[in-house]
């Protein structure tokens, strides 16, 4: 519960924290008609305003500054619980509009706490909140006006709005591109990048909600649920890993052996990813040089290396991804042809290691 009163906290002290306008303290004259109820309420139709009001004493041990800084920001709370007691109103049908257009794939959460977010604003002066004060000599008390025109709050949430789901659609872009020439990794980066920056503009809504429910709600809502639909159909066509098929020569000696190529097939298996029957069904084409190398022999055991030259070609953009070249661990056994057999099992273990770190095959 303190994490989403905190969240809530923070949603709205962000949303209104652009362009502050600065406090200005008035005279020391004639009462300024804000101080009255009605003819302040005739002023600032609810309708059209936010306000806040608040006025305090000073105290023979007071200070007038401090006394203003307090009054104001009690000034700034009072103009935030009504923006809180909006949000209490019109949340439930706002998140459930939100579901309904958003379909299964939304992660938002339904039930939130406003309980505290009169709490949000602090010493900091509220974007969009024009704050008046006025020191009242003859009674020796500070008043405090907070106002804030709902359609300069509404213009402002709508514009962080579609500030972050412009970022989100154009990382959703990217990951297009990437995606396009299987780079998967680098699309599912940019999709997380994307869908951070939806979450982002969600944490507007409410408050755009509170003050302008019939305007741009809809419009937004539908924008996003359909940016959401796209990354969701996106994820799923990454989620199937692209086809590799095996090919390639290998030697011990001068006989021709089939120990890599069934071994990859079998790790490339293992891992999740799919290993073609062809090369002309396959996304990628790995081929393979494989030889013996470097043996040598003590009194007790034989050792061997494999040499190893593999390149793996991307089918669809007729471009190779990797170029390998390197010589496997050692590996040893009493003869020189069992030792020279672990030697190519250790190495195709190293080729899959190269081709699954360095390239997007099965990412």
């Amino acid at each position: 519960m303190k994490k989403t009163y905190f969240t809530a906290i923070m949603v709205l002290t962000a949303a209104l924290l652009l362009s502050p306008l600065p406090a200005r303290s008035q005279g020391q004259g004639m009462l300024p008609s804000w101080i009255d109820d009605a003819r302040r309420a005739a002023a600032y139709p609810a309708a059209e305003w936010y306000v806040g009001y608040s006025v305090g004493s000073i105290g023979p041990n007071d200070k007038q500054e401090e006394v203003r800084k307090r009054v104001e920001r009690e000034a700034q709370n009072k103009l935030a619980e009504g923006i809180s007691v909006r949000i209490q109103a019109t949340s439930t049908a706002h998140t459930q509009s939100a579901q309904t257009r958003t379909g299964a794939n939304v992660g938002e959460t339904i039930r939130k706490d406003y309980g505290q977010i009169i709490q949000a604003t602090t010493n900091a002066e509220l974007a969009r909140v024009e704050v008046i004060s006025f020191h009242d000599q003859a009674t020796n008390r500070i008043h405090a006006l907070a106002r804030a025109k709902k359609s300069d709050l509404a213009a402002y949430y709508v514009s962080r709005i579609e500030f972050y789901l412009q970022r989100a659609e154009n990382e959703f872009k990217l990951a297009q591109q990437h995606a396009s020439t299987d780079r998967k990794r680098s699309a599912l980066e940019r999709i997380e990048e994307s869908k951070r920056n939806i979450e982002e503009s969600g944490n507007h809504y409410d408050l755009l909600v509170a003050v302008d429910f019939k305007g741009d709600v809809k419009r937004l809502l539908d924008q996003t649920a359909q940016l959401r639909k796209s990354i969701a159909a996106l994820e799923t066509s990454l989620g199937e890993s692209a086809s590799v098929f095996i090919t390639g020569k290998e030697t011990i000696g001068n006989s021709e052996v089939d120990i890599v190529i069934p071994a990859l097939q079998t790790i490339f298996s293992q891992s999740g990813c799919r290993v073609a029957d062809s090369k002309e069904s396959a996304q990628y084409v790995l081929t393979i040089d494989v030889r013996d190398h470097m043996t040598s022999q003590d009194k007790n055991f034989s050792y061997c290396y494999a040499q190893v030259r593999a390149s793996l070609l991307n089918a669809k953009t007729g471009k190779t991804d990797a170029n390998l070249n390197f010589t496997g661990p050692k590996a040893s056994w009493t003869s020189m042809e069992r030792a020279c057999q672990n030697a190519l099992n250790e190495a195709s273990r190293v080729l899959w290691r190269e081709i699954s770190t360095k390239t997007e095959v099965c990412r």
